[in-house]
């Protein structure tokens, strides 16, 4: 038996983003292919918020559907309520901005429909991180112990502090000074964002602006994480870009500041998968205003991409060039966290760790 997936796989997978912009009229058994897809990356709640209302949609699928548009709207209240618990440590005297899926759910834009929420990203002043993390603390939120090294990582080379939970509470709070790590190599002063961020009607929370919106959500894509079944970062580019397309002057502003920020590359790979793989609006004026990334790179990302990205058949274990290109994307996603003189030392702290951790659990296993 082969490890491969077959045509049908591969082709389940255009179907299913653009099963994430228009309802699909296909057969039950290609549904259930999608379904799983759809688990697999978390977009099973996007599925269901473009395609429930379907009147051809077979009894079993919208019973499926229906439990995972149920899901997402249980997910997006639970998130309600904990921002509304958040809002008096918000006193005025500094601005608190709501990041990623937190905004768009109290800007109420139309992408935050059936997004799954797992977390609360707030970003306030350096300066005043010590005040709100205590404020947070006081209120209940407690972080997960960490060792000395882990703490000073946090502190001095990220752009986070370490999350926050609260006892018996499901969605955790990560607390941002900025939004590219200290010591990466996209790293800003992140007091333009709050010098241009807005205020959330009704809320003590402030939005990052449309233009940040859409830089930050590249950034987070392509710069801060390895890649791995991210599809869903594209798809808040796409639910991001449709949502601001036609505001008189966005796409001269996004280009304007994107060269401000230095953050043209993570904006042309965002912009450019997100028109590949779902249609997006993007006009060619737009992108071909940017510095686009040499061809090399170009190449090289359009062949790793979509292997770590885009879901494998849920029926077949990873092929094996698919686990070299996640092997290749990490290192990528390292290197741009950290120069090489201090990423070599943090991995090899990292890796007798979880050497040591293992032996541990064997000679506790063998004792057993």
């Amino acid at each position: 038996m082969t490890n491969h997936a077959s045509t049908s796989d591969i082709a389940d997978v255009p179907l299913l983003l653009m099963g994430l912009r228009t309802p699909l009229a296909i057969d039950e058994a290609r549904w259930e292919r999608l379904l799983r897809i759809g688990r697999l990356t978390g977009l099973h709640g996007r599925l269901a918020a473009r395609n429930l209302l379907h009147p051809e949609l077979p009894p079993p699928v919208r019973r499926h559907l229906l439990s995972s548009a149920r899901v997402a709207a249980f997910r997006s209240q639970m998130l309600r309520a904990e921002l509304f618990h958040l809002a008096p440590l918000c006193r005025n005297d500094f601005p608190v901005i709501l990041l990623k899926g937190s905004a768009y759910v109290l800007q109420r834009r139309r992408m935050a429909e059936g997004r799954f929420a797992s977390d609360i990203d707030l970003l306030v002043p350096r300066e005043q991180l010590r005040v709100m993390e205590d404020r947070l603390k006081a209120a209940g939120w407690q972080a997960q112990k960490l060792d000395a090294y882990d703490e000073r990582y946090y502190r001095d080379w990220s752009h986070e502090t370490p999350p926050l939970r609260y006892p018996g509470r499901t969605l955790e709070v990560d607390l941002h000074h900025a939004i590219t790590p200290v010591t990466g190599r996209r790293a800003f002063d992140p007091a333009t964002l709050f010098n241009r961020s807005q205020p959330i009607p009704g809320t003590p929370f402030y939005a990052l602006c449309a233009e940040d919106q859409v830089l930050h959500a590249c950034l987070h894509c392509f710069n801060d994480g390895d890649l791995e079944l991210r599809v869903r970062e594209v798809v808040d580019i796409d639910g991001l870009v449709r949502e601001y397309a036609d505001r008189p002057g966005f796409w001269d502003r996004l280009g304007q500041r994107a060269t401000e920020l230095r953050l043209e590359r993570p904006l042309w790979y965002g912009l450019h998968y997100a028109h590949k793989w779902l249609a997006c609006p993007v006009p060619g004026s737009a992108v071909a205003a940017l510095k686009q990334p040499p061809a090399l790179h170009r190449r090289l990302m359009d062949m790793l991409v979509p292997m770590t990205m885009l879901p494998p058949s849920p029926d077949h274990p990873p092929a094996l060039k698919v686990k070299c290109a996640r092997v290749l994307m990490l290192a990528r996603h390292h290197l741009l966290r950290m120069p090489p003189h201090m990423l070599a030392p943090h991995l090899t702290r990292k890796s007798l760790r979880r050497m040591r951790a293992h032996l541990r659990g064997n000679v506790e296993a063998g004792s057993a």
